[in-house]
């Protein structure tokens, strides 16, 4: 026998021929033992591993996680959702996991169910432009695991350090001949910071190449997300090496102005400042790029060429700054004389004299506006590969900026009845039921728009009939790079309206006996922290009320099992015709019944009035009884009661009080 609650037919029924994996596990000690498996997951981990445990079936990296989240559902006494990732060369899979705890006569179970979730287009897409993108990049391109694993790197990456793949996904990227311990550190933190969501831009770290030969890049660091959750991190080195030993070189020597542009003039920007931030100098690309001449830049604050207006205090605690750190780099928009914005890869560079004094500065700027452009045409793309889906079941929606509809695919009209020109210009949040319209809502209005990244939510959306459907979907929002402002709001959703009764109704098998569904030991326990805050608040006491049927052995002896339930199931109706709709009736197992009554009185003879009156009311209701195949029932029952604070503010040990006292009075009618 599996369970009362999950007999093996009822699994069957409802999951064998499933997509979904389904595992139907028992708590061993601290071990988790499978005991049934629809085809799905036995199909998944390429074996039928009932009868054996997690650790036994399952690689211990990802044991170390399920066993993790399954201990965490019998912990909260709740569902538990889940999703992870695995790599298999290169393909990312990405899974779902449904968790539902399940306590049967003092053993614990788990309920789990295991779905591929596809991953979603605009991160496909994502993905293999950037890996088109810098596949034959001269810049030096890797993909990195959140578990530090190198997963992908660019011809260009391998051939400079000498690396061979195969090798590679053996060991930590930290862990790699070319990384030294100061880089480890710094690019640990680095890419620890990329997932979780920073923009980080510009590091500059140092590497060992296959010559032994010290190198210097600038690194960028790009999350790749799906659901708010990062997969893995893009990483693009851009080699600055010369530029560093000519900024060294010209820190010993004069700082002239002539001897750095000859070597980066037709690369970079150049300009010098004095010590407190005024402009001495530029090269001609700052002319050339900016519109203006020398005479309007020389004299003016480093940060006149700044789109944003920046006071001179707040350069100088900038500089001083800068001072201190040596080398400070950042992207930068800059605008031009005729009001063009434009972007640059800004470092700047204390140049001290020889008592460690700062006597200039020195700015090398390299233009990056394509980069940014191109980043924007990236989202444009995603925007409008999936505005072309039309012919897909999906609910697709594009939104302006405050929710209005400007695109709504053929599915909208097909499933919920509305007509193309209804949806055009209509408030989203006019197709939501009102508990959805706060999640909508929040959605047009993020804490921050400095990271455009998928996120995910379900909306209870209404029918032109005024009825209902779930949707569940991921939703980005699209924004001008320029002014950092929300343009869009695009979101493709599933009907998950099936999905979400199963749950309702495996919710409630969880919760129910499934014979006389009263609430189980389950619910008790889910419900009693609320009861007991409830009669806190309300200066009130509770009395916990342990039932036991008197003879029920008899019932089942004389008449048979199918009697029996029957007798029982009529005994659970006549506790729940005794008390409020505000107590809570539970059966226990075989025939002993617990009820918790609320909104007794703290005053000890008040209550016992209370109590006596109750306990008359469920003795007069079972002597009244009942029909079942022509035998009349007036059973008796035996009671036993603790109170809530005054015994303890324990349920266990309420309950073990309440079940003593039941003893004690079978005891005392025995004599």
């Amino acid at each position: 026998m599996v369970s009362s609650i999950f007999s093996m037919d009822l699994l069957n029924l409802l999951y064998k021929n499933s997509n979904d994996a389904v595992f139907f596990m028992e708590k061993i000690n601290e071990k988790y033992r499978y005991i049934f498996v629809n085809d799905a997951a036995a199909n998944l981990i390429n074996t039928n591993p009932c009868g054996k445990t997690i650790e036994q079936v399952i690689p211990p990296h990802l044991a170390k996680t399920i066993i993790h989240h399954y201990n965490l559902t019998i912990e909260q006494n709740k569902q538990v959702e889940f999703e992870d990732f695995t790599y298999k060369k290169m393909n990312v899979r990405k899974q779902r996991t449904t968790t539902i705890p399940v306590v049967q006569d003092g053993k614990n179970y788990i309920l789990a169910v295991t779905k591929d979730v596809s991953m979603s287009i605009e991160l496909e897409d994502k993905y293999l432009f950037m890996r088109s993108l810098f596949s034959n990049s001269f810049l030096s391109t890797i993909l990195v695991s959140n578990e530090l694993q190198l997963l992908e790197a660019n011809t260009t990456f391998l051939e400079e350090f000498n690396i061979q793949m195969e090798d590679a996904s053996r060991i930590s990227l930290l862990e790699m001949p070319f990384i030294d311990k100061k880089t480890a550190k710094k690019l640990k933190s680095y890419l620890k910071r990329a997932r979780l969501g920073e923009n980080v831009q510009s590091k500059m770290l140092f590497f060992i190449d296959k010559y032994n030969e010290q190198r210097c890049f600038t690194a960028s660091f790009s999350s790749l997300t799906s659901n708010g959750e990062n997969i893995a991190v893009f990483i693009i080195l851009q080699e600055i090496t010369e530029f560093v030993k000519q900024g060294q070189a010209l820190r010993t020597a004069s700082h002239g102005l002539e001897m750095f542009k000859n070597a980066i003039s037709s690369l970079a920007d150049v300009i010098f400042t004095d010590a407190d931030g005024i402009i001495m100098d530029v090269n001609e690309r700052v002319i050339e790029n900016t519109g203006y001449n020398r005479e309007e830049l020389i004299g003016k604050p480093h940060h006149f060429l700044h789109s944003t207006y920046q006071s001179d205090s707040a350069s100088m605690g900038y500089l001083q700054k800068v001072s201190k750190e040596e080398i400070w780099r950042d992207e930068v928009s800059n605008r031009k004389k005729n009001g063009d914005i434009y972007w640059v890869d800004s470092t700047m560079i204390p140049l001290k004299n020889e008592l460690g004094e700062v006597e200039q500065f020195l700015m090398v700027q390299y233009n990056i506006s394509s980069e940014k452009r191109l980043m924007s045409e990236l989202y444009i793309i995603e925007r409008n590969f999936r505005a072309i889906t039309e012919n897909t079941n999906d609910f697709i929606v594009v939104t302006d900026r405050y929710g209005k509809i400007k695109y709504a695919s053929p599915s909208y009209s097909r499933k919920l009845g509305y007509r193309e020109r209804e949806l055009l210009g209509l408030p989203y949040d006019r197709l939501l039921k009102p508990e959805s319209v706060p999640l909508w809502h929040d959605a047009l209005n993020p804490k921050t728009v400095d990271v455009v990244e998928e996120q995910k939510i379900e909306l209870l959306l209404y029918k032109k009939d005024k009825s209902t459907i779930w949707t569940e979907g991921n939703y980005t929002l699209t924004f001008d790079l320029t002014h950092h402002e929300i343009t869009e709001i695009v979101m493709v959703s599933r009907e998950i309206t099936e999905r979400k009764q199963l749950e309702d109704k495996l919710t409630y098998l969880a919760y129910h006996d499934s014979l006389t569904q009263l609430g189980n030991r389950r619910k008790l326990y889910k419900d009693f922290p609320e009861l007991k805050t409830e009669a806190d608040e309300a200066d009130t006491c509770l009395a916990i009320f342990y039932l036991d049927g008197d003879n029920f052995k008899q019932v089942n002896d004389v008449y048979g099992h199918d009697v029996g339930d029957e007798f029982l199931i009529q005994f659970g109706n006549s506790l729940v015709h005794s008390v409020r709709n505000e107590d809570l009736v539970i059966r226990l197992g075989g025939d002993e019944f617990l009820i918790v009554l609320t909104g007794l009185s703290i005053y000890e003879k008040e209550r016992s009035v209370q109590l006596a009156h109750i306990m008359d009311r469920i003795k007069e209701n079972l002597q009244i009884g009942w029909m079942i195949r022509g035998v009349h029932f007036s059973p008796t029952a035996s009671m036993g009661f603790s109170i809530y604070p005054k015994d303890s503010k324990s349920l266990d040990v309420l309950i073990d009080l309440a079940d003593q006292a039941l003893y004690k009075e079978k005891k005392s009618s025995v004599k």
